[in-house]
């Protein structure tokens, strides 16, 4: 009863909490200090906690020897393990050893055990296991993907990446000797360099190289330095001309469509299509198919949809106005046509340019305004409010206003432009 009662693991989970806390505050500079002191004499306490617990669960559910005891589930396993190596590691003075007591912070995994009672979040670790175990063919087909272009890539640009340091240099054989640059650009302060015949940070030298060339180009991190290197190459042995082979970046654009675009979302849609599996397996005893037990759970939780009409004749003429499809459809062109107005601005515009486009925008913002105060009539305010989309054009339609207010008060800081 002990140990099954929710204020016992509570407390447990606390204390590991406290443990983690004190293993992020040690110094670990000073490893004599003060803190580190009172430190170490809380982890002798939390560790005799943790062996206390290990010992009644022991107690309560045996050893190992029948089903259901300690050392048959996992977890207990992970958290006899934790505080075994932080026994070990009292007797061990060296700082290294100290590194082991962050496994004592993997204890907080035990509280997952509650999935068993959590029907969501058993059915969604479920869905991950049986991910994990059917995710082998996609590996398997990205890497033979990822190793056919890594060859395609050995031939391309084997030894076609190294430049030379002095950029006058475009063989390995001139690459000798020292040059002269200049420190931040000033030519006041030369310097004196050894030239050297440098590789490229990620090259095709090789497929195993290639594939971790390729892997960096699937990441997005810093693959236009090696697109722009690649670009640049020339040939064997020699350094790189400025877009010698510009044609060559269909290369990269291919792989990145195939293996960074294509196989990452079949990996995406199979863990979605595994969790649908997963979740229709709790109704594979159910007389109702799918569709079926749609049509129910909307016919029970379908709710009559609230809409305002006005009594008011004039205002319920109003009504009318703002519903209709075609004021719907003169709205929508409406925007279509501010837009279009907004891609058209650019640097350097004339006068002329620049004025049409104010007169349009205070156009617009006019007829947009007109549309808010009629919706305001037909709904009223509170009505109005309540659709958030009607409160977003609301914001804008204000925005906009006072952007022009702002214009019209400092012209001359928004009248800028080529006298062309």
């Amino acid at each position: 009863r002990i140990v099954n009662d929710t204020i016992f693991t509570n407390l447990i989970l606390f204390f590991i909490l406290l443990s983690s806390i004190s293993l992020a505050a040690e110094d670990p500079v000073q490893h004599t200090s003060f803190r580190n002191h009172i430190l170490g004499n809380a982890d002798y306490v939390f560790t005799s906690i943790f062996t206390l617990e290990i010992i009644l669960k022991m107690t309560a559910y045996g050893a190992f020897l029948h089903k259901g005891s300690f050392c048959r589930n996992y977890f207990n396993i992970l958290d006899l393990l934790v505080v075994s190596v932080s026994l070990i590691s009292f007797g061990i003075q060296s700082s290294a050893i100290n590194v082991v007591k962050i496994l004592r912070v993997l204890r907080v995994l035990r509280p997952l055990r509650a999935i068993n009672r959590a029907k969501g979040l058993k059915h969604v670790v479920q869905c991950v296991f049986v991910a994990i175990r059917t995710i082998g063919n996609i590996v398997i087909v990205t890497t033979l993907l990822q190793f056919m272009f890594a060859c395609i890539g050995v031939q391309l640009f084997k030894g076609k990446l190294y430049t030379c340091s002095d950029s006058s240099k475009q063989t390995e054989a001139e690459c000798k000797g020292n040059y002269i640059t200049y420190k931040d650009g000033e030519v006041d302060h030369p310097i004196i360099q050894p030239r050297s015949w440098e590789n490229s940070k990620f090259d095709f030298d090789n497929v195993l190289a290639a594939m971790m060339a390729l892997f960096t180009v699937s990441t997005f991190e810093g693959w236009p330095e090696l697109l722009y290197r690649s670009i640049d190459s020339h040939t064997e042995d020699k350094g790189p001309i400025y877009n010698y082979r510009v044609e060559i970046s269909i290369f990269f654009i291919i792989y990145i469509i195939i293996i960074a675009f294509f196989m990452m979302n079949i990996f995406v849609g199979f863990v979605i299509v595994t969790f649908q599996e997963q979740g229709e397996q709790e109704y594979k005893n159910c007389e109702l198919d799918k569709n079926q037990r749609q049509c129910v759970e909307y016919a029970l939780k379908a709710r009559p949809l609230r809409r305002y009409i006005p009594k008011n004749q004039h205002q319920y003429k109003v009504w009318y106005v703002v519903n209709s499809t075609y004021f719907e459809y003169l709205m929508f062109v409406l925007i279509l046509l501010n837009t279009i107005c907004l891609a058209m601005q650019h640097y350097g515009q004339s006068c002329l340019f620049k004025i049409a486009m104010n007169i349009l925008n205070m156009l617009f913002t006019g007829l947009f305004t007109v549309e808010m105060i009629l919706k305001l009539i037909a709904f009223k305010p509170k009505h109005y409010f309540c659709d958030a989309w009607n409160t977003f054009d609301a914001l804008i339609v204000v925005g906009s206003i006072v952007d022009i207010a702002i214009t019209e008060v400092n012209p001359a800081e928004h009248t800028q432009c080529s006298p062309s």
